[in-house]
């Protein structure tokens, strides 16, 4: 029986989350509530309404297809109930600008390869492949075990971006398949991990050490001003890094951004931090001498 997941995007030509150029599937769903996250469109497992007021026409179509009643005219601004809609997308169906999307389609292993296929000359002359990005797409071993199976025979790669907050047996399946992992560590205090990323970080620390013992294995680290940027938060995971030392391919700090601030109104949620401020002039550069004082060598981005 062919594997499926719920996908949001495919992005395709991508030359970042690995090497060469690749495609990105983003699979939908996540154990963490992280407050930054930048696509919280892949937080929720399933299909969700999203809903751009700047493209609103005020056409009225989605009015007359809403049987909850969470369409909502005033002034003339056509505005939603979130609380009364039950996101059965009847409304995006008949949008004519796409004020209303559904985000979420879910896919075949064999619909994936399609949407990639067209493009794997491109992958194989620059030593690219397929990166598993979310959400987190460890939810969804079998659909990335075949897919990454299918390209390894045709000689391309296959790398995991992951949160690491997954049973390690979901790791172990997929280990033999998946050439590079892209472990995302946000703190090594589980208290705050638990308040900014909605629980502890206890197993994502126990993967981390495992998963470096077998696998290649790249470090990053999202750095949120104010929050996880201080002298002790940088102390603790400089620590635990020069700890893991070789078995650590690389580490990335990734400036904050709040690209994904419009989503969170798309989707009738609430961004907390809105008053966190963009890193500016040197201030990544000062993060990295941070970790250099642990020994560690530092990029930025990644």
């Amino acid at each position: 029986m062919e594997q499926q997941a719920v996908v949001t995007n495919i992005q395709k030509f991508s030359v970042h989350d690995g090497p060469g150029i690749r495609s990105i599937l983003f699979l939908k769903g996540c154990p963490l509530r992280c407050q930054w996250c930048a696509n919280p469109e892949n937080i929720a497992p399933g299909p969700q309404l999203m809903v751009y007021q700047g493209k609103c026409i005020r056409c009225g179509l989605c009015i007359s297809r809403c049987s909850q009643n969470a369409i909502i005219v005033r002034d003339e601004t056509v505005t939603m109930d979130w609380g009364r809609c039950r996101g059965c997308g009847a409304c995006a169906s008949v949008c004519p600008t796409q004020a209303r999307v559904m985000k979420g389609e879910t896919m075949t292993t064999a619909d994936a390869r399609r949407a990639i296929d067209r493009d794997i000359p491109f992958y194989k002359n620059s030593g690219g492949g397929v990166t598993f990005s979310g959400g987190e797409p460890l939810l969804y071993p079998d659909f990335i075990m075949e897919i990454a199976r299918e390209y390894r025979a045709q000689g391309l790669n296959a790398v995991v971006e992951t949160c690491g907050c997954v049973p390690w047996e979901t790791f172990a399946r997929v280990q033999p398949w998946i050439d590079l992992f892209l472990y995302d560590l946000k703190f090594v205090d589980c208290e705050k991990h638990r308040k900014y990323c909605g629980m502890g970080n206890e197993l994502i620390l126990a993967n981390l050490r495992r998963l470096c013992e077998s696998s290649r294995v790249v470090v990053r680290i999202p750095i949120i001003p104010g929050i996880n940027d201080m002298q002790e938060d940088i102390d603790r995971t400089g620590r635990l890094l020069a700890e893991l030392g070789e078995r650590i391919e690389a580490i990335h700090c990734l400036p904050y951004h709040n690209l994904g601030f419009s989503k969170y109104e798309a989707l009738g949620m609430e961004y907390s931090l809105s008053d966190v401020m963009l890193p500016k002039g040197g201030y990544m550069e000062t993060i990295r001498k941070m970790f250099e004082q642990h020994g560690l060598q530092v990029q930025i981005g990644g």
